[in-house]
């Protein structure tokens, strides 16, 4: 679904990425760590055509990323950022309502269908009880479920998020997560930024890693993420709890 061949980028004189290649299935569930710095939004943000590249590849079902038009690429892929200033008092049903603008011609209203996508999209992230509420009232857990739910009615092929569960409380943060999972099985592929390694070595199938720019490995995430691996990117001591557990012992 998604490749990237020799990837670098920098920002002036500073690099920020180096000589990245990594392969994304399609069905995966692929979680992307690293500490702070170490340019995973930057990953992001080029893989999804925000940033171009300095040099490299990067192909979405084997087509240049650069080749899509923006409305094309929008119906192939959505993106769940971890902050999105809304400054303006939509309710959250027209932000939701968003995501079938690619599938619209302009100025054209929702379809019968699309109003169907759109209330399903919200059930499964539990607003609809949001509806009419406006987006700038929420709390920031509430809006990143709106945010969610927009993507999903987007029915991408490819979901990007980036720490968009960062303000959940734990009971949403598990249930997107086991959403996403479930969706992954029926043909979903997800690319997600995620800080909480045990949310990932539970969730994700795959985990991709960096550390100052650099990919240090990728793979399984239950496999990847071992003790050995969080002592040397993360600095903490960790200890298997469980087949999927990490329990933090200390730094080091």
């Amino acid at each position: 679904m998604i490749n990237v061949e020799n990837l670098q980028f920098g920002y002036a004189a500073k690099p920020v990425l180096e000589d990245i290649s990594l392969t994304v299935g399609a069905g995966s569930f692929c979680g992307i760590v690293g500490p702070n710095g170490s340019g995973k939004t930057t990953l992001l943000n080029l893989i999804t055509g925000q940033l171009p590249a300095a040099s490299g590849h990067i192909s979405l079902k084997g087509r240049d990323i650069s080749s899509y038009p923006i409305g094309e690429l929008a119906r192939h892929i959505a993106i769940v950022p971890q902050n999105m200033d809304i400054k303006f008092p939509y309710t959250c049903l027209e932000i939701v309502s968003m995501g079938r603008t690619p599938y619209k011609a302009r100025l054209q209203g929702l379809t019968d269908q699309d109003v169907a996508i759109v209330e399903e999209a919200m059930r499964l992230t539990d607003t609809l009880d949001f509806a009419g509420r406006l987006i700038t009232e929420l709390s920031g857990g509430e809006r990143q479920r709106v945010l969610f739910a927009k993507a999903l009615a987007q029915q991408p092929e490819v979901l990007f998020l980036d720490e968009s569960f960062s303000n959940m409380d734990i009971y949403y943060s598990i249930k997107c997560l086991s959403l996403l999972r479930k969706l992954c099985g029926q043909g979903l592929t997800v690319v997600a930024i995620i800080h909480d390694l045990n949310l990932v070595s539970t969730f994700c199938s795959e985990a991709v890693v960096l550390k100052s720019g650099r990919l240090i490995q990728r793979g399984s995430a239950p496999e990847v993420l071992s003790p050995e691996l969080i002592a040397e990117v993360f600095h903490i001591n960790v200890v298997r709890a469980g087949e999927t557990g990490l329990a933090v012992l200390s730094n080091l």
